[in-house]
């Protein structure tokens, strides 16, 4: 099951980034040094797919967006086994801009 606190590794093309996220009842929660995750997720055995918000709530040169913008939506797919999760997806206002993540487990 997805649910609990993770690390998150995530990266597009243009840059790397990581931070938090907690996983609770379908709903997802967490964020980094500059920006906050809000979103949803769904599981089916161990497939997730779902969408998270990322918008900026620092403005700091020194944490540049990973797709250039302060908000975006993006759309996941992925797989979850153990305590490890790894999704693929891409934001709604930046499409041609591949996104993945890994996420490790860091408590329940």
């Amino acid at each position: 099951m997805l649910e609990g606190l993770y690390k998150i590794e995530f990266e597009t093309p243009r840059r790397k980034a990581v931070g938090i996220i907690f996983a609770q009842d379908g709903k997802l929660h967490g964020g980094s040094s500059a920006f906050a995750f809000v979103g949803s997720y769904e599981q089916d055995g161990h497939k997730i797919s779902g969408v998270v918000t990322a918008r900026r709530h620092t403005d700091d040169p020194n944490h540049p967006s990973m797709f250039d913008l302060n908000e975006v939506k993006i759309g996941f797919r992925g797989v979850e086994k153990n305590s490890f999760a790894s999704v693929e997806g891409t934001a709604a206002e930046a499409p041609s801009v591949d996104f993945k993540a890994f996420l490790t487990r860091l408590a329940d």
